[in-house]
């Protein structure tokens, strides 16, 4: 049994007939905003900048957050765009000070890109609303990366609260971007929504899907893989080969207007959204309840072992991409768990861009974060075992 891991085509299960599917989730964003579908977070990325650029905005300089996946500061770099980063602190809640200084300082010619942390809102809502409508009156361009909150009932931060089904009340960024890819079984995809009313110029509109090199790779990869999880056909090392060479490939392939496949737009119109969500949240509160009390703790020769959830509540409407722990033995906290079949992630290693000692507990955060799987792939007992193995390697140290 193997619990944890990249998506393949068997995680793929039809909604019942009446369910709402992940696509009328995105149709909903696009009766509300301008949509644009495309292959990756870094595409969307790219072509929310050159469409800013193409609308006569004259930005010159990024702020990122000093936690943040490679990923995200690629794009600029690849366009040489000056970065800056604000500091976020170890509990992964923004500076909101430190934030609105530096963009104050920039003087409106900077977009401020804002990162969802697995689905969790960001601590002190007000104090979040208010800043963020102080750095909008910067003239800074608000970016809401919503990877990890693509499933939450509110995907973005809003001036008010949300109904069950959908936000409702003024979006309090710009521009939200979003990848499909981490919580689904998609072979790619990712959305740039014009929160603020924004058009993409035609130019920079999505256009046919591209058959590359990413594309192919990971396709295979799915296959191989739902063939070896089904049936157990197959090497696994050669499913794993292909994930990392279609991440590899992602990285050289980066098109401003490279559409969401025909074979991911397929796949959302199956998927069903509120199974998914459901599946999420209550295998999210099993793995609380398994690791409850799992805290700072006395090792060998007296030494303090530290461990902890890092969002040990669950609040409504959030649906977490994962299970967050921090660790002083992460590394061989992560492999125990994959000795036992359960794969885990490192959410992230700090890219070298960011400067460690201005951003200590970024750096530090990075060193001990750990990712437990609780997606909806799994049931009680997926999380009732993930629960034993963390216990019994805490146990032992």
């Amino acid at each position: 049994m193997e619990i944890g891991g990249e998506f393949c085509f068997a995680d793929i299960s039809a909604a019942a007939d009446g369910e709402a599917r992940v696509a009328d989730l995105l149709d909903g964003w696009s009766r509300r905003y301008p949509v644009t579908l495309l292959s990756s977070g870094r595409s969307a990325y790219l072509n929310f900048w050159l469409t800013l650029r193409h609308a006569g905005r004259e930005l010159d300089a990024v702020l990122l957050p000093s936690y943040l996946c490679y990923s995200i500061l690629m794009p600029f770099r690849r366009m040489g765009i000056r970065v800056e980063y604000y500091r976020v602190d170890a509990d992964l809640s923004p500076d909101w000070q430190d934030l609105e200084r530096k963009a104050e300082k920039l003087g409106g010619r900077a977009a401020a890109v804002i990162v969802n942390y697995f689905g969790f809102p960001e601590s002190g809502n007000a104090d979040a609303a208010r800043a963020i409508d102080r750095i909008r009156q910067t003239g800074t361009c608000v970016v809401y990366d919503a990877t990890h909150s693509l499933l939450n009932y509110c995907p973005w931060p809003v001036e008010d609260s949300c109904l069950d089904s959908a936000p409702v009340a003024v979006p309090l960024a710009d521009v939200c971007i979003t990848s499909l890819r981490k919580a689904l079984p998609v072979v790619d995809g990712a959305a740039v929504v014009w929160l603020g009313g924004a058009r993409p110029a035609p130019a920079l509109r999505a256009t046919a899907e591209r058959i590359d090199s990413y594309f192919s790779s990971r396709v295979l990869a799915m296959v191989l893989k739902a063939s070896y999880v089904l049936d157990d056909c197959g090497i696994r090392q050669n499913y794993l080969n292909l994930y990392d060479q279609a991440e590899a490939a992602l990285d050289g392939e980066l098109s401003a207007t490279g559409a969401m496949s025909g074979v991911s737009r397929s796949i959302i119109k199956r998927l069903d959204v509120d199974g998914i969500r459901r599946a999420r949240r209550e295998n999210y509160a099993e793995l609380v309840k398994e690791l409850h009390g799992q805290g700072v703790r006395r090792g060998q020769e007296g030494s303090r072992l530290g461990f902890g959830l890092l969002f040990p509540e669950l609040p409504d409407g959030v649906v977490p991409l994962g299970c967050p722990v921090v660790a002083d033995e992460r590394d061989a906290l992560r492999e125990h768990l994959a000795t036992r079949g359960i794969l885990t992630q490192v959410l992230w290693q700090s890219p070298p861009e960011v400067p460690r000692e201005e951003f200590p507990e970024s750096w530090l955060l990075s060193q001990r974060i750990l990712v437990l799987p609780c997606d909806q792939r799994y049931s009680a007992q997926h999380m009732a075992e993930v629960g034993r193995v963390v216990r019994q390697w805490l146990s032992s140290r």
